[in-house]
């Protein structure tokens, strides 16, 4: 099922068409450096407030107790980490595989725990492991000629990635024990999936319906969200949050001075600095992004909805201009807190659906920085199709393509005259084609006609 790695062709740069290898990662270098560098947003009051407060936190020296009263790595949990990573996963620039560490002999591990350690006692995030290599993959649809149509995918050192889950540790226990994290984020959270956030925004609209209400949602599109995150804006909300210091000092120390190169065949282009983003990646990443979207307006009126960076704000009321009213309202905070923290917003991406089980032929108009978002007769949101009365019609018949799809990729494999082994056949079934039917199934699963009609093929 995997793709064969597909050829680039020359990239149509600023001073003409780039042919070889290497002025073409360079080209494509030269595109991504500019999508990672901050959104050209501006609110002084708080970019002097973040300068402030970053400034005096890199003046406070951290004392003897704090550095002391760390807990030290022990060489079974960095065993323990080893033990559970896939070997299947791409290198990073040092060319070390997590093949390579499986092997590694014990004094190997002492010698690398001993590295950790130091890591956290003086809170020092080495630069070798800064720097991601980035394969560019080309958007569906898109022209292969323009750099800008490549989607950036980055390999970090495995060491790096190694390091981080103990720091990761490190940063959930603080976050557990103050109950830092919004109710409202199901992104990347111990028991909370995708299907926990879809649940519970249908039965905010399933509620609607059962009362006679209508409900308004608009489901938000974020520019380049993990790729143009104010790093000095993070920091900021770190400190806010209490973050230990010698924690807060490693953080920092890992966001900052980050580079990348991209790789195209056997050739490199030159490392490129990135002046916004954090490491994609990276196990801290996801959760540096719910701390730094956390404090996200809310009002008592709507419902806020939010799986990392996909956002849905609802509201219900049987007058549809309440409705608006309370979307509105919750969309202009929105919209001064976008600017606030230099978050773009793709307005024309953004869609917006009315729920009503009946007929509308008015519907409320809701507005996003002064531009009319138009309703939509159905949504995608967390990989489901939501139409406007919820009858799961287009997602099922969606499912169905993509199943009859990848079953035709298959058949070879699987059809009773196949060689294969009748076990592998099902592992197959089950870990490629039951996936496909079955996502999302307690949402839409609720309709008796919908699932007959899912079985069928």
């Amino acid at each position: 099922m995997r793709k064969k790695a597909q050829k680039i062709p020359a990239q149509l740069g600023e001073n003409g068409f780039a042919y070889s290898d290497s002025i073409k990662a360079e080209t494509i270098a030269l595109s991504l450096e500019k999508q990672f560098s901050l959104n050209d947003l501006s609110h002084r009051e708080t970019e002097n407030e973040v300068k402030k407060s970053t400034e005096n936190f890199s003046t406070l020296p951290l004392t003897n107790n704090q550095i002391d009263n760390l807990k030290c790595i022990q060489p079974s949990e960095v065993i323990k980490v080893i033990k559970n990573l896939n070997i299947k996963k791409a290198c990073g620039l040092d060319c070390i595989t997590n093949k390579m560490l499986k092997n590694l002999p014990c004094t190997m591990i002492f010698e690398f725990t001993e590295i950790i350690n130091n890591i956290f006692k003086f809170n020092y995030f080495p630069k070798a492991w800064k720097t991601a290599v980035v394969v560019p993959i080309l958007k569906p649809g898109k022209d292969p000629t323009q750099p800008e149509n490549y989607r950036p995918i980055s390999l970090l050192s495995t060491l790096s990635k190694l390091t981080e889950n103990f720091i990761l540790d490190k940063l959930n226990e603080h976050l557990a024990e103050n109950k830092i994290l919004c109710a409202e984020q199901f992104g990347f959270r111990k028991s909370l999936t995708t299907t926990h956030q879809l649940l519970r925004v249908v039965e905010y609209i399933t509620s609607g319906f059962e009362k006679g209400e209508c409900t308004g949602a608009v489901f938000l599109d974020v520019q380049k969200a993990f790729d143009r995150v104010w790093i000095q804006g993070l920091i900021h909300k770190l400190i806010g949050y209490k973050t230990p210091p010698h924690l807060l000092q490693l953080l920092k120390s890992y966001l900052e001075e980050r580079k990348f190169a991209v790789k195209i065949g056997n050739s490199i282009s030159e490392a490129k600095i990135m002046r916004a983003g954090i490491p994609q990646g990276g196990k801290i990443s996801p959760v540096l992004y719910s701390l730094y979207v956390n404090d996200i307006p809310k009002t008592h009126k709507t419902l806020l909805g939010m799986y990392a960076d996909d956002t849905a704000i609802l509201a219900k009321n049987k007058n549809h201009k309440s409705t608006a009213a309370a979307l509105n309202q919750h969309l202009a905070k929105l919209d001064d807190w976008f600017l606030k923290w230099k978050i773009a917003l793709n307005v024309n991406k953004t869609e917006a659906v009315y729920f009503a089980k009946g007929r509308r032929k008015y519907k409320p108009i809701v507005k996003i920085k002064n531009q009319t978002i138009t309703w939509s007769q159905q949504a995608k949101y967390l990989g489901v199709l939501l139409d406007e009365k919820l009858t799961w019609k287009n997602h099922i018949t969606t499912i169905k393509t993509k199943f009859r799809a990848a079953s035709r990729k298959l058949f070879p494999l699987i059809a009773r005259d196949s060689e294969m082994n009748r076990k592998y056949k099902l592992l197959v079934y089950t870990a490629i084609l039951r996936p496909i039917i079955t996502y999302g199934c307690p949402i839409w699963g609720s309709q008796p006609t919908q699932i007959s009609e899912c079985w069928k093929f």
